[in-house]
């Protein structure tokens, strides 16, 4: 469990004590994450040692650098870096070993709920934004106090003669959630004494919207998604723009919001999506345009009437090839895949022979290849572009050659003389031959998010 010292997170952890002492079929951990912006974490640190030893609990601490300069706030830098602290104490990191912790228990009340919710609202959020905490957040956090007033969290502290401390910090009216709570809640409260109870419920009505919103998303994603006919999946790379506009504009919306988040890539603005929208609806299907959607984001494009993310294009060494099933290009480019193929499909090459030099690079200047008698060799670019490649996946998509001389390009074609057609007793002689394939890291990542 997170530990940071303060009453409510004491409170958990004297719980979670007493319940264990009825079901000991789990263990309990606490963790602490020393932020090194208060003069006072060193004693916070302390405190927390000397309740998790009254207890004869396990504590560890990880000790986090908060980037005072990030943009979005210090509050949100520190999340980030509570959140990344409790993630790799729990699963490990190359520095230190894992706890084996299977649930991460967080220590927020049904009125850290509220107060959720009214800041959301005020950012102008959506159902999502107003769905505020789960109970039950991904397969590792939970927060089993969600819905329990701040009142009864309050009494039980008190019943037991707890002891906790004060983040100095939380007086301080320059950070948004500590103004509604000293300067807005009391009143709000006093005005509406069940403003805890319903703003939560609130939220509990939003996740349900939410959760609607995402099921329609995904029947109109798999109805606009463009299909990748080599390997007959749908990996929801490209959203087809002439399907999109045949949606009514919220589900436009909508869907496009929900085919960003699958990419891991942040909510935009909605001013900016309502453009992106508007430019979408004009738009000559053969015509290229741009979308911005921030710094260290992608590009979103549309080439080909085809909406795409454009990542950033990447250099990466060349790199020798002797046999092994995968080669990691690093970064963004993420690997290229040698997988056996059968004799029949049309860009399996054979296995390399004795004496051959093979390697994978990037296109260079001049590069062409071979891929039938009759058409001689024909460049690179072209064959790029009868495949539809975009133009900001050239530079970087990986060439398979051997002694200098282009042998495949991954995932697209194969030169007609190292096909397995081509040399029948090559396949015999050295096995099954093989496809060479590119695994870009934003297809493996996408592949794998849910």
């Amino acid at each position: 469990m997170a530990l940071s010292g303060g009453r409510d997170s004491i409170v958990l952890l004297h719980a979670l004590h007493e319940a264990r002492r009825d079901d000991t079929s789990w263990a309990l951990q606490a963790h602490h994450v020393h932020h090194g912006l208060s003069l006072n974490a060193d004693a916070w640190v302390a405190h927390c040692e000397a309740v998790c030893r009254a207890l004869m609990v396990p504590l560890t601490v990880s000790r986090v650098h908060v980037d005072r300069n990030d943009p979005r706030g210090i509050e949100a830098a520190a999340r980030d870096a509570r959140y990344a602290a409790l993630r790799a104490g729990a699963t490990g990191d190359r520095s230190k070993p894992a706890t084996g912790a299977t649930i991460i228990a967080l220590a927020h009340h049904a009125r850290d709920q509220a107060e959720t919710v009214l800041l959301q609202l005020l950012r102008g959020a959506g159902p999502a934004g107003l769905s505020a905490m789960p109970a039950k957040d991904g397969d590792l956090y939970s927060r089993p106090l969600l819905a329990l007033p701040y009142a009864a969290i309050a009494a039980y502290a008190t019943r037991r003669g707890l002891t906790w401390i004060d983040d100095d910090s939380n007086g301080d009216q320059r950070f948004a959630r500590n103004r509604l709570r000293h300067a807005v809640w009391p009143a709000l409260i006093e005005a509406f004494p069940s403003a805890e109870r319903t703003l939560a419920r609130a939220s509990g009505l939003q996740a349900e919207a939410t959760e609607l919103q995402d099921d329609l998303a995904a029947i109109d994603l798999a109805t606009i998604s463009s299909t990748d006919g080599d390997s007959g999946e749908d990996h929801e790379q490209e959203l087809v723009v002439s399907r999109l506009q045949r949606l009514s504009p919220a589900r436009q919306a909508n869907v496009l919001r929900y085919w960003l988040a699958r990419h891991a890539i942040a909510a935009v603005a909605e001013d900016t999506l309502r453009e992106w929208l508007r430019q979408l609806g004009t738009n000559n299907p053969t015509q290229a345009i741009r979308l911005r959607a921030g710094n260290l984001m992608p590009d979103v494009i549309v080439y080909r009437d085809r909406l795409q993310l454009a990542w950033p294009q990447e250099a990466w060494p060349t790199m020798p090839w002797t046999g092994e099933p995968s080669l990691s290009l690093g970064g963004h480019c993420g690997s290229v895949e040698f997988v056996a193929g059968a004799a029949d499909e049309t860009l399996v090459l054979r296995p390399p022979q004795p004496g051959e030099h093979w390697l994978v690079r990037r296109r260079q200047p001049g590069d062409r290849i071979a891929l039938s008698e009759r058409s001689g060799h024909v460049s690179i670019k072209n064959v790029m572009q009868n495949a539809g490649i975009p133009p900001w996946q050239r530079s970087m998509w990986p060439l398979l050659i051997c002694n200098n001389e282009v042998a495949a390009v991954a995932s697209v074609a194969t030169a007609s003389a190292y096909t397995v057609r081509a040399a029948p007793h090559a396949t015999e002689a050295g096995g099954r031959g093989f496809c060479c394939q590119w695994k870009p890291a934003w297809q493996i990542k996408t592949g794998s998010q849910q």
